[in-house]
């Protein structure tokens, strides 16, 4: 499933990355990382995490269900860079092309985007959480 993009690149230039600067977005829908990273083809965790370092990827621990984001550094997402994220936007995890940029984030300084509802903790822990669920029914 294409992602729904809520870049706005003159916003998040001047932002400066401030949601990059707390932790990396994660990829939320398990399908598409599958396209971009294995070809399409269905993976285990093993395979993942055979890969993790040389895509520059870590594990998040949503609750007890693994969730592949870029790794973090002291400054935040591995792939920020000044002139803004190294990663081209159709790679980019689903959470930061979903963020919904907000004006304010300028004004105060502060994180002020808004991340919707179908990007969040709950629905990409559940979506990660079937993908496993099958991948271990299927896969073997």
């Amino acid at each position: 499933m294409d992602p729904v993009v809520h870049l706005d690149p003159t916003l998040c230039r001047q932002c400066g990355g401030l949601c990059c600067q707390g932790h990396p977005g994660v990829w939320s829908d398990p399908e598409r990382f599958a396209t971009l990273f294995f070809a399409g083809r269905a993976f285990r965790r093993e395979e993942l995490e055979a890969r993790l370092e040389g895509l520059q990827l870590e594990l998040r621990d949503y609750s007890g269900v693994a969730v592949p984001a870029p790794k973090s550094t002291d400054s935040g997402c591995i792939f920020l860079q000044p002139g803004g994220c190294r990663l081209d936007p159709a790679v980019r995890p689903c959470q930061c092309l979903g963020l919904e940029p907000d004006l304010d984030t300028l004004m105060t300084g502060e994180l002020h985007c808004r991340m919707p509802s179908h990007l969040g903790y709950d629905r990409v822990r559940s979506n990660w959480q079937n993908y496993w669920q099958k991948q271990k029914t299927y896969l073997r």
